[in-house]
């Protein structure tokens, strides 16, 4: 039988219960309406723009799509800026602009749109260089949409010129990086710069046709803390003849092709490191460059250029008829990255087929080397 007592109890302890209950809720209440309590509008600007190229390669106009806005600014990217709705504005050289448009609402507020703008040499004017009639002698001159109304040439020899398509005379056989200044008629510029040899220009084509071609040189198999095999390259026994049969790679002046014997190192004898090209070469004029840090040679040691897949003998490297080109290296000069050897073997192919390019060498003589920073393949364009 349940007394008064408890009856009394029990009521206490639900009206406690009741209360506690009505103020979780009104908290969670006050809480739900501070929470979504809406932020104060504002009346910010949109702002958007499109960039439509104009009559020549320097000249844009800049589209307002913008709304809501009392004022605008537009930068250029170039220290420059203007207030018009929808400017036109005409950059005076090549290069990255980042567009910046500002637009400000009647209540302060404000909002921006950033664009690039990029003007690179070649969609202003191409550089061309064709051979003529006269031997070793190339014909530049420029393509524009724009008026062009002076060029200034540097033909990479210390020569120039500031006629409007000049004829130069190269030595045969090497190569030369040409620039051109164009200036169109409203006093913009743009400076192209091409390879170019006594053939005309010339474009690069090792990264279809050559695997590790340096800087640096990779190697396939270390011993020791200097020593390797040049990797992607086939380096033959006379040439491994370093500590663990190593040879062909130099960890010395920044990851060098190599072969060695100095001092009391065993010689070398018809050692080859060579490489069959990745496509067969088709019909026209080719260019092998060699970048050199140093070498010494004081018995044979030729670059060589050879149809089919292997290089010759080094007996046989000056009458073998498979033999495109080569460059007999003699003396003991230096170089350094920034200012290297640079051999370059101008070869003709006329049946499209397979080609070798590498060295053969034999040294018996003391000290004798060779560190070879890069090789590239050009094309006659």
């Amino acid at each position: 039988m349940v007394s008064n007592t408890q009856i009394v109890r029990a009521t206490l302890i639900k009206s406690l219960l009741c209360i506690v209950c009505a103020f979780i809720l009104t908290s969670c209440e006050r809480k739900n309406t501070d929470f979504n309590e809406p932020e104060v509008a504002t009346d910010r600007p949109f702002v958007d723009y499109v960039i439509v190229p104009g009559e020549d390669p320097f000249t844009f106009k800049f589209e307002n799509k913008s709304t809501n806005y009392k004022e605008l600014e537009w930068r250029f990217g170039d220290d420059s800026l203007s207030t018009e709705v929808s400017p036109t504005h005409l950059y005076l050289k090549d290069g990255t602009y980042q567009v910046n448009l500002k637009a400000t609402a009647a209540d302060g507020s404000t909002a921006r749109k950033l664009l690039e703008v990029v003007i690179t040499p070649e969609s202003v004017a191409t550089l061309s260089a064709v051979e003529t009639s006269v031997v070793n002698t190339v014909k530049f001159s420029a393509n524009s949409t724009a008026n062009i109304t002076a060029v200034s040439w540097d033909f990479g020899d210390n020569t120039t010129s500031e006629e409007i398509s000049p004829n130069k005379a190269y030595a045969a056989g090497k190569l030369y990086t040409a620039s051109m200044t164009v200036t169109t008629d409203k006093g913009s510029k743009a400076t192209v710069k091409k390879l170019v040899s006594s053939n005309g220009s010339i474009i690069d084509i090792t990264g279809d046709h050559i695997l590790n071609p340096g800087h640096p040189f990779i190697a396939s198999e270390r011993v020791g803390n200097r020593w390797g095999v040049v990797a992607d390259w086939r380096v033959n026994q006379a040439v491994r003849q370093r500590e663990g049969g190593m040879g062909g790679w130099d960890e010395w002046e920044g990851n060098t092709m190599s072969m060695e014997s100095w001092g009391s190192e065993p010689d070398i004898v018809n050692g080859k490191i060579e490489q069959t090209l990745l496509k067969p070469l088709t019909p026209g004029k080719y260019f092998y460059q060699i970048s050199f840090h140093d070498y010494s040679s004081k018995d044979q040691l030729f670059n060589v250029v050879a149809k089919g897949n292997s290089l010759p003998d080094v007996d046989n490297v000056t009458t073998d008829a498979n033999v495109l080109g080569f460059t007999k290296l003699t003396g003991a000069p230096s170089g350094t990255i920034d200012d290297p050897i640079v051999h370059t073997t101008a070869f003709q192919v006329t049946e499209q087929g397979p080609v070798t390019v590498g060295f053969v060498a034999t040294f018996i003589q003391p000290d004798q080397n060779f560190k070879l920073y890069k090789v590239r393949l050009y094309k006659k364009d």
